[in-house]
C-alpha cells in the first residue's frame, strides 16, 4: 500500500547538488529508512508472537490494540469483526474531546458504533488519557487476509510512514491467524463442556461450578434440582431412541428456556437433568421445581400418530446459606428424588422432607380420550 523507493526520498532529485553533500544526504536517508524497516520487522516478530499467544478473541483483539497503539500511536481503533469475534469494539487513548472527534470521524464508516462503548486509555495501559488533534485523523485501514473483519486506525499524518504494504499484510496475517485459532479452541472447548445431544452444559461443568462454590469464603445460597423423566425407557422401547433423543432434546430446551441466565442447566446423565439455583432460597427452589415439572408435563409430543406426554420426578436440596460440599448437596438432591420416585413419581420432593408437592388427581392427569396407555408417568394417548 506504500511501498518504500529512492525516488521517494528524493534522491534522483539531488544528483545535481553538491555530490559530496548529495552522498551524505543519501547516506542518512538510506539510514532512516533502514532503521524504520527494522524496528517495522521487530514489531511484526512481538505483534505475531503476541496476539498469537491467546486463545481467546476478546483477548487477542485487546493485545492487538496495544500493540498498534505503540507502533502507531493512532487517535482511535475500530475493529469491525464477526460477533464470536468481539463484534465491533474499539480503543482510544484520548481525553473526552479528542476521543469526541475521532470518534465523529469514525462513526461515519461505522455507525452502529457507540460513543460510550468506545474503550479508553486504561485499556491501553496507559496511566492517562493523551491530548488529541482534530486535525490527526487519518484513516488506515487493514483488511484481515480472510475477509473476515477489519480494522481501521485513526492516525496523525506520522503514523502513515510506518504503514508499508508489507506492515499491514503482517498484522493482518497475524490478527487472522490468531482469531482463527481462537475460533477453533472455542469450538473444542465448548464440545468439551456441552453435551451433544441436548446443547447442555454437561456433568463435569455442574460439578466444577459448585466446587468454585464451594471454595468461596462467604458460601452463596444455592439449591440443587435433579429431575428425572418417569419411564422413559418405555419411551424408547416403544418409539424408538430416535424420539427418546428428541424428547430429552426438547426437555432440555425447556429447561433452560424456564431458567435464569445466571443458572446452570446441565443433563446429568440418561434421562437425567440438573439445575443449579444460585441465591435463591429453599422455598423459592421449590416453587421453581414445581413450576419445571408442570412446563414438562404440558409438553405434547406425537409420534407414530400417537399423542405422547411425560412426567417427571424432581429431587431438590438447598445449603441453607452454609458450607456443604458439593458431593453432598448432590447426593442429597439423589435422595430427595429417590423418595420422589417411591412415592409415586411425577412431584417435587425436597431433602428431608417427606413430600413436598403431592401428583396431580386422578382428575388432572385423564386425557382427552379413553384409550390411554398408562406408563407410569408416561401417558401414550
Amino acid at each position: 500500500m506504500f511501498m518504500e523507493t529512492a525516488s521517494n526520498h528524493g534522491y534522483e532529485n539531488r544528483k545535481n547538488e553538491n555530490p559530496l553533500l548529495w552522498v551524505e544526504n543519501k547516506t542518512q536517508c538510506e539510514t532512516r529508512f533502514l532503521h524504520r524497516e527494522l524496528a517495522g520487522m521487530v514489531f511484526l516478530a512481538i505483534f505475531a508472537r503476541e496476539v498469537g499467544a491467546s486463545l481467546n478473541s476478546q483477548e487477542v483483539v485487546l493485545t492487538a490494540a496495544k500493540l498498534l497503539f505503540d507502533f502507531f500511536r493512532y487517535n482511535l481503533a475500530v475493529f469491525s469483526f464477526p460477533t464470536e469475534c468481539g463484534g465491533l469494539t474499539a480503543f482510544s487513548p484520548l481525553d473526552a474531546s479528542g476521543c469526541r472527534s475521532s470518534f465523529l470521524k469514525a462513526a461515519e464508516h461505522f455507525p452502529k458504533l457507540e460513543y460510550r462503548e468506545i474503550n479508553g486509555y486504561r485499556f491501553l495501559d496507559l496511566l492517562s488519557p493523551i491530548k488529541g488533534n482534530e486535525a490527526d485523523n487519518h484513516p488506515l485501514v487493514i483488511e484481515l487476509t480472510d475477509k473476515s473483519g477489519t480494522i481501521v486506525l485513526y492516525c496523525g499524518e506520522g503514523a502513515m510512514e510506518k504503514a508499508t504494504q508489507g506492515i499491514l499484510a503482517g498484522v493482518a496475517g497475524s490478527i487472522t491467524n490468531a482469531l482463527k485459532n481462537a475460533r477453533e479452541h472455542d469450538k473444542v472447548k465448548e464440545l468439551s463442556v456441552r453435551d451433544s445431544l441436548t446443547g447442555l452444559y454437561n456433568r463435569r461443568v455442574l460439578e466444577e461450578v459448585l466446587s468454585i462454590e464451594e471454595s468461596k469464603r462467604i458460601p452463596s445460597s444455592l439449591a440443587i434440582l435433579i429431575i428425572d423423566l418417569d419411564n422413559f425407557k418405555a419411551i424408547n422401547d416403544t418409539f424408538g431412541h430416535p424420539a427418546g433423543d428428541y424428547v430429552l432434546s426438547v426437555v432440555g430446551k425447556l429447561l433452560l428456556d424456564n431458567s435464569r441466565k445466571e443458572n446452570i442447566v446441565a443433563r446429568y446423565g440418561g434421562e437425567e437433568f440438573a439445575v443449579l439455583l444460585t441465591n435463591t432460597g429453599q422455598d423459592v427452589a421449590i416453587h421453581v421445581a414445581e413450576r419445571l415439572r408442570n412446563k414438562i408435563s404440558e409438553q405434547d409430543f406425537t409420534f407414530s400418530g400417537k399423542k405422547l406426554r411425560v412426567t417427571a420426578s424432581i429431587g431438590v436440596s438447598h445449603n441453607d446459606g452454609k458450607r456443604i460440599f458439593s458431593e453432598s448437596l448432590l447426593a442429597r438432591a439423589d435422595q430427595a428424588l429417590y423418595q420422589a420416585k417411591r412415592s409415586g413419581k411425577n412431584r417435587v420432593c425436597f431433602h428431608e422432607v417427606a413430600l413436598v408437592a403431592r401428583i396431580p388427581t386422578k382428575k388432572s392427569r385423564q386425557g382427552k380420550r379413553n384409550d390411554t396407555l398408562q406408563f407410569g408417568g408416561a401417558k401414550v394417548a
